[in-house]
Order: C-alpha cells, then structure tokens, then sequence
C-alpha cells in the first residue's frame, strides 16, 4: 500500500505509517542514487540552466567535470566549465573556462564553445562539446573537440 487513500469496495482506506514510510523511502532512494532531474525535453535555455556533474576524456585521461549553466539569450547559455582531478587521475589540475552555448533547433542538443580562461593550468587547451540530453538517462552526453579527446557524459547535480 502506497501513502495514498485508496478506495475499496465502496469505502476509504486510510494509509498506514509504514506505506507511508516505504513511499517516502522510495522517493529518497532514487534522489540519493542519481535518478534523472527531470523527464521532459530541453527545448529552452531556462531548461539547461544549473549545475551539472560528470567526466570528460582527453590526452590527461579522465577528468571531472563541474559545469555551471545560465541563462544568456533565446536559445543561448552561458557555461562556465570547471574541471579537476577524479581518484582515478589524480594528476589532472584544476582549471575552468567559460564557454557560450547554442541549442539545438530539435531540442535536447546543445553545443558549447570556448569564451576564454578564468583558471589556465599550465600546458591545458579549451575544448568545446557538443551532445545530446537523453530524457530516459537523465544524461548529456557527447563529442569533446579538442586534441586527443573523446567523450563527455554529464547529470544535472539536483542539489546543487
């Protein structure tokens, strides 16, 4: 039984504290395991706007990805693109940089390109990515253009 009043047989049944519980403990469950921010398309720049978490791949290996999202126009965003050493590759350092975004004509697809650098590290080359946010996953994935790159694959942080 749910935390829901049910009807049955023609009369009320009240929810107990352990449906309750148990539906409580579910929404929990898939808040704290990743579960997507949301289901619905990324048509508009407001529907890309937070924080999102991931990994990217380039000649360092892979490295983490804390990517901030705002609004800048109709179809554009502005990204500032923080990334830093994952326990894997602890060697990797921290840097960010901002980038521009345009949205897809379809919806779900974005592309950033690189702005210029707030933090360089020594050696490091902007990158830009473009992908597709996929509404089952919960997940931005895509291409990363730059020398020796490969994949990016993001979630939007809901805590942040």
């Amino acid at each position: 039984m749910t935390g829901i009043a049910t009807f049955s047989e023609n009369r009320i049944t009240k929810p107990t504290a352990r449906g309750i519980g148990a539906t409580l403990l579910a929404a929990l469950l898939g808040f704290c395991i990743g579960a997507p921010a949301t289901s619905r398309p990324l048509v508009s720049a407001d529907d890309w706007v937070g924080l999102w978490r991931g990994t990217y791949v380039c000649t360092q290996g892979v490295t983490g990805l804390f990517p901030t999202v705002s609004r800048s126009g109709q179809r554009e965003v502005a990204v500032v693109f923080k990334f830093f050493a994952v326990p894997g590759n602890p060697g990797v350092p921290t840097g960010e940089f901002d980038m521009t975004g345009r949205l897809g004509s379809q919806g779900n697809h974005l592309r950033l390109s690189p702005d210029g650098w707030i933090v360089r590290p020594p050696g490091y080359l902007t990158v830009e990515l473009e992908g597709d946010y996929d509404e089952a996953s919960g997940e931005y994935s895509g291409q990363v253009w730059g020398w020796g790159c490969t994949r990016c694959i993001l979630r939007r942080d809901v805590i942040g």
